[in-house]
């Protein structure tokens, strides 16, 4: 949360100015006749409404960068603004020094967070420039939209896509002071583009920056035994980022990714994290809700209207996203009786990953739907796939490498190739499109032993986190760990079956945790094999 301390002289001297403004309105009883969705009616203010005409209103009186940016629009007036509220700007009332933070506190910083925190993970240094372009994309813009309708600025185009808002989101990416994330996740060129600059806007990652590659080792520790493959889908997107910025991409250059392993091993939770720490708009859905034309079914380009809409509007950071479809093996049909609509979804795929120009229809409903083209030539997909009946066949056949006798226990290893997945029922030229193939790995007994010790995301640290909010202690046996791990591995679920494990245990001990008068939790190896054992098995009557 956003504290008023957090901010530095000139945010805080736009901020006590939109605090004026409410502190003047607040009590008002402010009634428009407005059109909100092609419709005029009498619309009573809310205190939110008022709270984002005062923040918008501010801008004009706050000296500085924002100020020179707002003068350059001249339909924008400042009396306009303040006759939306029912204000003159002499009647605005000033609040006294010492009552700011306190005003700020109680009226403004749970509505100023959720403007600012809606669009970013980690605190950024605010400037008044960033709240005024957020308040463009915040759900109650429709207010500023009322606005600009009423003086006629530049209805119908919807509020964000003014050249003004326009002019700010360009400038919060290209000043670097203005956009400053915590151990950023995510590095800016000097040469981003702005609403006035240049043709080919570029988002670079700083490969020397050793944060880069931190971020890189602390999700290798979330993802204890598929450390290979986070680093080739790592690599490869990091990659898929720098070639973005060339003004054309060679043919098969940019890696196009098949993702294969067992269920539960961590595929679309792996891209998820490295998406999120590197900042990329991700959209992730099972390719079999789509159809292709003329079916019943969802588009394809839906998944372009979810990228527009989590990069906020910015189609350069859109264009640049990665596209998840699960199941991709789903769509794979027999050349004896399969489904043309499967065939017919693959043949889309192909020119959709191939590259090209889509026009979508973006917005929140009939008053702000838009338009857009949406170009597909640089985005980054990845399909996953199971291949649950395609890796037993395989692995049946392979050849155990270090087998040397019934006691020990041999590896399951198999190979996935192309061919394997034409057979399979996937068009030879969308398999073609695939040029980058990594796989995850099924876990053995010991690999959940190692998670379960040694990953950020093992699932005791969540228990032991509980136990500690209860005010208690949590104290495992050494045995415990083995205990659990062989459990999870009969479940066969792979690390999912750590935490259903450990679930089992929590619901055991949840009485003794919220309210035993003990002030130790103990983790027995007798207690936890006992309950283990236990929790599948029912009691009935034949």
């Amino acid at each position: 949360m956003y504290a008023y301390n957090d901010f530095d002289e000139e945010t805080k001297d736009y901020l006590k100015k939109a605090m004026d403004i409410y502190s003047t309105v607040k009590d008002s009883d402010i009634q428009k006749r407005i059109s909100i969705n092609y419709k005029q009616r009498d619309y009573q203010f809310k205190q939110i409404d008022k709270k984002y005409i005062s923040l918008f209103a501010a801008a004009f009186l706050t000296e500085g960068n924002i100020k020179n940016i707002i003068k350059e629009y001249d339909e924008f007036k400042l009396q306009d603004v303040l006759s939306f509220i029912d204000l003159d700007e002499s009647r605005i009332h000033k609040l006294n020094e010492n009552e700011y933070e306190e005003f700020y506190d109680k009226y403004f910083k749970s509505d100023l967070n959720s403007i600012l925190q809606s669009n970013y993970e980690k605190k950024v240094k605010v400037t008044p420039e960033i709240i005024v372009y957020k308040l463009s994309m915040a759900t109650y813009s429709k207010i500023l939209t009322a606005y600009a309708q009423k003086y006629d600025i530049y209805y119908p185009t919807v509020f964000m896509t003014h050249p003004l808002f326009q002019n700010l989101r360009f400038a919060e990416i290209e000043n670097k002071n203005m956009v400053e994330k915590e151990n950023s996740d995510i590095y800016m060129s000097d040469n981003s583009k702005n609403s006035k600059g240049l043709e080919n806007p570029q988002i670079h990652i700083d490969l020397s920056d050793e944060n880069l590659w931190q971020m890189l080792d602390e999700i290798k520790e979330k993802f204890v035994c598929q450390e290979d493959a986070v680093e080739s889908l790592f690599y490869n997107i990091v990659n898929n980022q720098e070639l973005s910025n060339m003004p054309e991409i060679a043919d098969g250059q940019r890696s196009i990714i098949f993702l294969d392993g067992p269920s539960g091993t961590g595929k679309t939770a792996i891209v998820r994290e490295i998406t999120s720490k590197l900042d990329i708009p991700f959209s992730s859905s099972s390719i079999t809700n789509y159809s292709a034309t003329g079916y019943v079914g969802g588009n394809i380009t839906d998944t372009l209207k979810e990228l527009y809409q989590k990069s906020n509007g910015d189609i350069t950071k859109a264009e640049r996203g990665i596209i998840v479809f699960d199941e991709f093996d789903k769509i794979a049909y027999s050349k004896q009786g399969g489904l043309e609509m499967k065939r017919a979804v693959q043949q889309q795929l192909l020119d959709f990953m191939g590259g090209g120009k889509y026009t979508v229809t973006v917005g929140t409903g009939i008053f702000d739907a838009r338009r857009i083209e949406f170009d597909t030539s640089k985005l980054t997909f990845i399909c996953l796939g199971a291949l649950t009946n395609l890796r037993t066949e395989k692995t049946k056949v392979s050849n155990p490498i270090g087998f040397k006798n019934q006691t020990e226990k041999p590896l399951t290893i198999y190979k996935i190739t192309p061919e394997d997945l034409i057979n399979l029922g996937l068009e030879r030229e969308l398999v073609g499109r695939l040029n980058t193939y990594i796989h995850t790995n099924n876990y053995s007994e010991e690999d959940l032993l190692k998670i379960l010790k040694e990953s950020a995301t093992s699932p005791l640290i969540g228990l032991k986190k509980l136990v500690e909010a209860s005010g208690k202690k949590l104290k495992i046996d050494e045995d415990v760990y083995q205990i659990i791990a062989t459990e999870a591995y009969k479940l066969n679920t792979g690390a999912r079956s750590l935490q259903t494990v450990v679930n089992n245990l929590r619901t055991h001990f949840l009485k003794e945790i919220l309210r035993g008068k003990s002030d130790t939790i103990y983790l027995g190896k007798d207690t936890v094999k006992e309950t283990t054992e236990s929790t599948m098995t029912r009691r009935g009557r034949l």
